[in-house]
């Protein structure tokens, strides 16, 4: 009896002396993959969304505006909006960018907020990792972290840090929840991120986010909420096409005045920075 108790009290001790052992946490590309299987299957994904800016300096504190996006999976995407006789088209595909403001080619590069839709776009493992990597992310580096009470796999960063680029995916769903576009360390470069919520279903098995909030150091500056959406609509292969789309839009030339209103609010985000000029 007492030789039992002496070998249950050295387990004890061995079990209270022992070092911890580590939770085995999955690496990126085996996360992304299992995200990517929770998005959209189809080969278009047309929706249509309530873009909502806020500042102060817009009457009333925000402005809202009808937006339809187009995603041609894996890699083309395309963003219309039209209102108060405002038009503006955004194309990304592998080839470039393109912003065409009524009629008239104003840009070619992505703003930091227009890549919002990376993690819903580039539906391939590969060319999802290769983009995140292009954003700044360390895919190597992949940590557990707690996000609004729910546990999510961190790649880009050692949990809490949130000085650099970095994407969070819900443990359990596989769902992105989090995109942290740059480091919130220095003075000049306030934290910028996006979160991902209230995911609606899609499809058996598929599912798209109905509210994606947009900050700057902490505050919400612009939101976008789901209206409808339509899976596999028929989409002109034109409407991706920046070699084409340039062909058919003239660049503003540098002498001709901006069809953007002189005066210039603050920028609410530089991927909205024509909007805010839009509705001064």
């Amino acid at each position: 009896m007492k030789r039992c108790t002496l070998s249950l009290l050295c387990a004890l001790i061995l079990l209270v002396l022992a070092p911890p052992v580590a939770a085995y946490i999955l690496p990126a590309g085996q996360i992304l993959t299992f995200m990517i299987a929770r998005l959209c299957s189809g080969r278009t994904l047309m929706v249509s969304q309530k873009t909502v800016l806020y500042d102060p300096g817009l009457e009333g504190g925000m402005q809202e505006l009808d937006e339809t996006l187009y995603y041609g999976y894996p890699d083309r995407f395309r963003s219309e909006v039209s209102t108060h006789g405002v038009e503006q088209i955004r194309v990304v595909n592998p080839e470039g960018a393109l912003i065409v403001l009524n009629g008239k080619i104003i840009g070619d590069a992505e703003e930091p907020f227009d890549h919002f839709k990376a993690l819903l776009l580039y539906l391939e493992t590969e060319l999802l990792a290769d983009r995140l990597f292009r954003l700044g992310i360390n895919i190597g580096l992949v940590s557990l972290g707690r996000f609004k009470d729910k546990i999510a796999y961190v790649i880009g960063a050692k949990y809490p840090d949130e000085s650099v680029p970095q994407v969070w995916i819900d443990k359990e769903t596989f769902r992105p929840v989090r995109f942290i576009l740059n480091g919130g360390g220095g003075k000049d470069a306030p934290l910028k991120e996006i979160e991902y919520t209230d995911y609606k279903p899609l499809n058996e098995g598929n599912s798209y986010p109905s509210r994606i909030l947009f900050f700057e150091g902490g505050t919400l500056v612009r939101m976008q909420v789901l209206k409808t959406f339509r899976i596999e609509p028929e989409v002109p292969d034109q409407l991706f096409d920046v070699a084409y789309l340039k062909s058919t839009y003239e660049p503003i030339a540098a002498t001709q005045p901006t069809p953007l209103p002189a005066s210039e609010l603050d920028e609410v985000k530089k991927s909205i920075q024509d909007f805010k000029k839009i509705f001064e």
